[in-house]
């Protein structure tokens, strides 16, 4: 490694790393409703205190986000950090064994809400960042650090305004969502989230079935032609092979053997049903939410086209709630070869490269062709669940890596 990368992960301070994520999971950012104005003042007044300034965007009200920006050079040959402020919610508390939002740290964990997704990673960006500025001026290409609101519900005051308005621009993009330590993340499936209608005809309850057309009997039959679209699989690209062969295998150690299917098929959940409006009448209406998620290979028209030929045969109606395709980035660009130096090097650690079966930020930058990764500490197996945690250790070694990479990429030419 190069004396200016040593020099910068030497300023990542270990207690500065931890005091900060407790302090950012104490402040609720919980997405419904997604207000990030309290975590985003809290970011903003601590680079402050470390000599950096940051510009906030409230592109809706309480959906802020911040930015700040490094060493010289053009912005387009910039290395975007990113994290997101905003957190799920935590569901029933009595649930928890210990408070959401404590920070606390217990057993060499970091506990509460975010504490993985992404609250850990975030100020392990953010110290990286705080930590290189100090050596900017040997940067030959500029930092530019994003902390966004509104990823936990698709991201459009968040990472997608700032991209869409030109206020962001980078040649690649370092997501600490988490991954674990030694695996980088270059691909995520495609989004398809959709409602159908299926109409019937009203009647009597106590004539049923032979008065009416029942909505939620018919939709009960669209539905099982609709668990057909699984069937439908794609085409990886060669360069993939190798990412596939161990992404399958990744999976399936966390979701049981034959899950690994789901990275090449069509994958669908009937996540909500409303219809009907008393017991005894034959409900003419029934309405159904559906979450798709499309692989790398396979374009999300080919998925809509089978939706609506189903829908042709029971006059049903469809509506896209949500869309966005299968993406990734090469596993030979710079990005990821750097960052795989850089791991090796600081944490002797053979990082592979995978592909994640759900969606994030990175799909907003792979669209308009900016490689993007994500790489992050985190417990997985608490993401979105009770009692999320992220190991102490894993979030300090994360940082360092983070301090590395920028170094690494910075003090290149473009």
């Amino acid at each position: 490694m190069s004396e200016i990368m040593y020099k910068v992960i030497e300023k990542v301070s270990a207690e500065n790393v931890l005091n900060l994520a407790s302090k950012l999971i104490k402040v609720p950012s919980v997405n419904p409703p997604g207000d990030t104005k309290e975590i985003a003042g809290v970011i903003k007044e601590h680079l402050g205190d470390n000599g950096i300034s940051a510009e906030l965007y409230e592109p809706s009200p309480g959906k802020v986000n911040v930015m700040a920006r490094i060493g010289g050079g053009r912005e387009e040959d910039a290395l975007i950090l990113n994290g997101h402020m905003d957190v799920v919610p935590v569901g029933d508390e009595a649930r928890w064994s210990f408070p959401p939002f404590s920070g606390e740290v217990k057993n060499g964990f970091l506990l509460g809400r975010g504490a993985s997704d992404m609250k850990g990673g975030l100020a392990g960006i953010i110290e990286a960042f705080i930590a290189a500025a100090r050596f900017e001026d040997e940067f030959k290409r500029p930092v530019i650090l994003t902390c966004v609101a509104d990823e936990e519900t698709g991201g459009r005051f968040g990472a997608k305004y700032l991209l869409e308005n030109g206020i962001t621009r980078g040649s690649s993009v370092l997501i600490a969502e988490p991954t674990g330590l030694d695996f980088i993340n270059i691909g995520e499936k495609g989004i398809l989230w959709s409602k159908i209608r299926i109409r019937g005809k009203p009647g009597h309850g106590s004539l049923a079935p032979y008065v009416g057309e029942n909505a939620i009997t018919k939709t009960c039959e669209v539905l099982q032609e609709l668990l057909k679209v699984t069937e439908m699989r794609s085409t990886l690209p060669g360069e993939l092979d190798e990412v596939v062969k161990f992404s399958r295998e990744f999976v399936e150690r966390r979701g049981g053997k034959g899950v690994g299917i789901v990275l090449d098929h069509v994958t669908i959940n009937i996540g909500m049903i409303r219809g009907g409006v008393k017991v005894n009448v034959v409900p003419d209406l029934c309405e159904v939410e559906l979450d798709m998620r499309v692989p790398i290979g396979l374009p999300s028209s080919r998925v809509i086209e089978f939706i609506k030929d189903v829908l042709k045969r029971y006059d049903g109606e469809l509506e896209i709630a949500a869309s966005s395709e299968a993406n990734y980035t090469s596993p030979r660009c710079e990005i990821v070869k750097a960052l795989r130096k850089v791991i090796s090097k600081i944490l002797g650690l053979e990082a592979r490269p995978f592909l994640q079966i759900a969606s994030s930020d990175a799909r907003f930058y792979r669209e308009r062709g900016v490689p993007t990764i994500h790489y992050g500490p985190g417990e997985l197996e608490t993401v979105h669940g009770y009692d999320e945690k992220i190991k102490v250790d894993d979030l300090i070694k994360a940082s360092k890596v983070y301090a590395g990479i920028i170094a690494e990429y910075s003090i290149q030419p473009r």
